[in-house]
């Protein structure tokens, strides 16, 4: 939080009015007759994204690679120092999302299908530094907490339905290996479930108990961010005819 020029504390309000600690509003922009500035917000992010879109894709995988090494090897040797911190000791994060107008089947053909187009994991969040799909699974360089980490997401594990269930749920596993020297530093997981009117996805992650609770609550953050625009895209795309609801292109 920064300071105004008496030493006050500077905050945000709702309507993004900028706000001291006595809560008397100093200044905010709108675009005149809205009500607030969040149309000023969603343009702020399209351009972020378009911008994010041109240096990713000008860079490269090198180049990019390149940029972040350093920030790569010291995140890489903290998450290290944390296995062996833990001692075996693990800490878990789960988050849920909802979703309409989009079915967990549809939804499950396309991620499959996904996991080939480098333009589309990569653009799902700004922290995506590099995905790059092989045959040891997607290497995957992106934020931990407050850290860069390079790491490979192995095979899925598609796990079976619980007694009872029903071939409505789809879940997985999948275990995380820092690229530089294969130490196995965590897992995430992913359940897809149908729903009146749409489906649910629940997320988890575990880490190891001594990086809990920064990078376990930053990660599920970042969850949000990428299943969001994986389902909007998904949608999109069945929407508009580019890919039949069974995930292949048209």
């Amino acid at each position: 939080m920064s300071e105004n020029q008496k030493g006050l504390p500077i905050k945000n309000d709702e309507k993004g009015h900028v706000m001291t600690a006595d809560n008397a509003p100093m200044a905010s922009v709108r675009i005149a007759g809205e009500p607030d500035d969040k149309n000023i917000n969603r343009y702020e992010l399209e351009s972020a994204r378009r911008a994010l879109r041109l240096i990713k894709g000008n860079l490269g995988y090198n180049r990019l690679h390149a940029l972040v090494s350093e920030q790569i090897a010291e995140g890489n040797a903290l998450f290290r120092d944390h296995v062996k911190r833990s001692d075996g000791k693990q800490a878990t994060g789960i988050i849920t999302l909802e979703a309409t107008g989009l079915t967990a089947a549809n939804f499950s053909a396309w991620m499959n299908r996904a996991f080939a187009r480098e333009d589309v994991l990569i653009a799902a969040h700004p922290e995506h530094y590099l995905i790059m799909s092989g045959p040891n699974g997607p290497h995957i360089v992106e934020t931990l907490g407050d850290h860069v980490v390079g790491f490979y997401m192995g095979s899925w594990d598609k796990s079976e339905v619980p007694a009872g269930g029903t071939d409505s749920i789809d879940k997985r596993h999948s275990l995380l290996t820092l690229d530089d020297d294969g130490t196995v530093f965590g897992s995430i997981s992913t359940m897809f479930s149908e729903a009146g009117g749409g489906m649910t996805v629940e997320l988890s992650v575990t880490l190891p108990a001594t990086s809990a609770p920064d990078a376990i609550d930053q990660h599920l953050q970042h969850f949000s961010v990428e299943f969001r625009n994986w389902m909007l895209l998904a949608a999109a795309e069945i929407r508009e005819g580019s890919l039949t609801v069974d995930g292949q292109q048209n």
